[in-house]
């Protein structure tokens, strides 16, 4: 039943109608896919050409806005205010530089994702048989314990130490200086989205950390604490600011 439940909310392949039809009733879902391209570029290219508010529900989803449905063959969506939801996959590069075109036209979608770009050199064999011999002894083998500890924890509610708390509220100020500083200067204001993406992925290092931990440790997996650190904000400072400095080079480029 809790591996039914976790599984039920996963998306590898969906219509426009089908995601809102999916969230409506489970309160909560995540994209998951190897070759994520093809289902974006349909809700972008649905989008385009028939104007379906595929774009908008992306985006809502990801400010947390409560958003409603009305169909002329079915029964009208609701999909509640801060529904959990994530999209998670990989592609190639040139299908990411079609998305991120497809994107790019100022209603901020594009900002709302981090894209990781990862040197993908090919490993020798000692490379590989070293790595194999490490996955072997040193990680853990089995990961349904810590999905089951994260999902059965529902909905937590994270606040940052006192600590963590000053410097968000630093970057945040910074950020907010240098985007109304290039107003007045009359240039393009930074495209991002860092003060709602850093949190986000603060929390999720946060529970990722403890639960691997106490697994890594072979004890059982615990709740994580409500309060996250100062260390592990700045980890996913340094790490979002990384990825949106290869989006940037990227959005160049396309």
């Amino acid at each position: 039943m809790e591996e039914l439940e976790l599984t039920s909310s996963i998306i590898s392949k969906s219509t426009s109608s089908g995601l809102v039809k999916l969230l409506a009733n489970q309160n909560k879902g995540i994209i998951l896919s190897p070759e994520v391209f093809d289902i974006l570029n349909k809700l972008l290219k649905s989008d385009e050409d028939n104007a379906t508010g595929d774009v908008q529900l992306l985006c809502k989803l990801f400010s947390g806005e409560r958003c409603s449905y009305h169909y002329s063959t079915e029964e009208s969506r609701v999909i509640p205010a801060n529904t959990p939801f994530s999209i998670l996959g990989s592609t190639q590069v040139l299908n990411v530089a079609k998305l991120i075109a497809r994107m790019d036209h100022g209603y901020g979608l594009v900002d709302r994702f981090l894209l990781a770009f990862p040197l993908a050199f090919r490993p020798t064999l000692t490379e590989m048989e070293t790595a194999a011999n490490y996955l072997g002894t040193e990680v853990v083998d089995d990961f349904q314990e810590c999905f089951k500890n994260v999902n059965d924890h529902g909905q937590l509610h994270f606040t940052f130490d006192q600590d963590a708390q000053q410097l968000l509220r630093h970057n945040i100020d910074q950020f907010v200086a240098e985007v109304n500083e290039a107003i007045k200067d009359g240039k393009i204001p930074p495209k991002s989205k860092m003060p709602e993406l850093v949190p986000r992925m603060a929390a999720a290092l946060h529970v990722l950390n403890h639960t691997m931990n106490d697994l890594l440790a072979g004890v059982p997996t615990s709740p994580p604490p409500t309060q996250i650190s100062k260390s592990t904000l700045e980890n996913a400072t340094e790490f979002v600011q990384h990825l949106e400095s290869q989006k940037g080079i990227l959005c160049q480029v396309s």
